[in-house]
């Protein structure tokens, strides 16, 4: 962070910025930071020393009501919206700035770690405490926020919140989206008490800085400390049906049988290749369901799901094209029926290039060495970038393993990723001295 003396400056004003700097650094309090990470970790906390944090359960209860305690401590302002985003705002100079966001979320997968989602907020609520222990104060405000049900593992789809507060999805949908249980959305979040109004949404945002954990191995075999996140890529969700034959597992010859998951074996494996063979494409199948999933019976049916991934939207469609041909000689080969059909996407999602530039200089400036990537994970700056300049901080995570008991980040690569967000908040929000 940067401090100037005489007039209040923000990446607006026409002014040479490399020339009229002298440094005054803000530090962020290590200690303080790490033991909130794991207080939190302890809500939810799994025997295989992760986190099962599902949204809208009473773990995620526990974890609102801690993180309200610790925003009221450093004199936020928290309001809850009928979505359940909690927003703590540090008022700025200026009361008529529209507020500079940062935050995360809370909510984790059935076996997930300390860090994801819990870093961003939590980094965020460390940004706060540390303007409030140097007196710094910003034109225009901060918000920090904790959005709700970003993991998707409750209640689908992912980022529902957000998905909402952008007008990406109705709000009439999140409320009646279903847990396995059969429990919906709208029921769990005024059983929780977190229920808020309408008016108490997001509607205003200079920018958007979102700090979380990398989730792959690319800062870490690079050996950078921060990734200056340039876009998120398009996600396609699929279904793809293969329809054999049921058949007695004894007198069938194996010459007579339509077997369905062989060949959906041979799919998965096409699929495989197919991905190989494009640039910058993943294909994943995550799910299979067999039928009638018995030891004695030739599998009849498989229903697979299918999960699309690319930075460019001619990338998506490359990748469908060639799982299309992949079902198709699947069904030749195998003499089965295979049908795909996308039931959801999400389109590849550029960051605004003021706020990318503000996290790139935020960490040339503290010295830490950096990687520009795009993220291959959804996020809620995803949606927000539909409507509000957004971008994203990552910092490594340790061989590259997220959506885990195991997954780790170092204290030092958290103290950095807060830094930065702390240099960049303010060279969005602009200073007052």
């Amino acid at each position: 962070m940067f401090v100037w003396r005489r007039r209040v400056f923000d990446r607006s004003d026409d002014y040479n910025w490399d020339n009229a700097m002298t440094p005054l650094p803000i530090p962020i309090d290590a200690d303080r930071f790490w033991l909130r990470l794991m207080a939190m970790a302890e809500i939810g906390k799994t025997p295989g020393g992760g986190v099962r944090r599902l949204a809208l359960t009473d773990e995620d209860r526990a974890a609102r009501d801690l993180l309200s305690e610790w925003f009221g401590a450093v004199g936020l302002r928290v309001r809850v919206d009928d979505l359940g985003n909690m927003y703590g705002r540090r008022d700025g100079a200026d009361p008529d700035a529209p507020p500079v966001v940062i935050g995360s979320h809370l909510d984790t997968v059935p076996t997930g770690g300390r860090f994801d989602g819990a870093l961003g907020v939590l980094g965020a609520l460390e940004v706060v405490h540390a303007l409030n222990d140097t007196g710094i104060r910003t034109r225009a405000p901060l918000e920090v926020v904790n959005w709700s049900n970003e993991e998707g593992a409750r209640f689908q789809p992912a980022m529902l919140a957000s998905g909402v507060i952008v007008g990406a999805l109705p709000l009439e949908a999140a409320y009646a989206a279903r847990d396995s249980t059969g429990r919906t959305f709208g029921d769990e979040l005024e059983r929780i008490g977190y229920r808020g109004g309408a008016g108490d949404r997001l509607a205003q945002c200079a920018a958007y800085v979102e700090l979380h954990v990398e989730q792959g191995p690319v800062l870490e075999r690079a050996g950078a400390q921060i990734g200056v996140v340039e876009g998120i890529e398009g996600i396609s969700w699929n279904r793809v049906e293969v329809t054999g034959r049921a058949a007695h597992a004894g007198p069938t010859p194996m010459a007579d049988r339509r077997d369905a998951l062989v060949a959906a074996a041979r799919l998965v494996l096409l699929l495989r290749d197919a991905a190989q063979a494009l640039e910058r494409v993943r294909l994943t199948v995550g799910r299979l369901q067999v039928s009638p999933n018995t030891i004695n019976v030739v599998p009849g049916a498989v229903e697979m799901s299918l999960d699309v991934r690319s930075p460019r939207g001619d990338g998506l469609d490359a990748a469908l094209r060639a799982a299309d041909q992949a079902c198709r000689q699947v069904a030749d080969l195998d003499g089965v029926t295979v049908r795909r059909a996308e039931f959801w996407r999400s389109p590849a999602t550029p960051f605004a290039e003021r706020v990318v530039e503000a996290v790139a200089s935020a960490a040339s400036r503290r010295g830490y060495t950096t990687k520009r990537l795009w993220a291959g994970a959804g996020h809620d700056a995803k949606y927000v970038a539909d409507r509000f300049p957004a971008g994203m901080i990552f910092v490594p995570s340790a061989g590259g393993l997220s959506h885990n008991e195991q997954e780790w980040t170092a204290p030092e690569d958290c103290v950095r990723g807060a830094t930065v967000l702390l240099d960049t908040a303010l060279a969005l929000a602009g200073i007052v001295v």
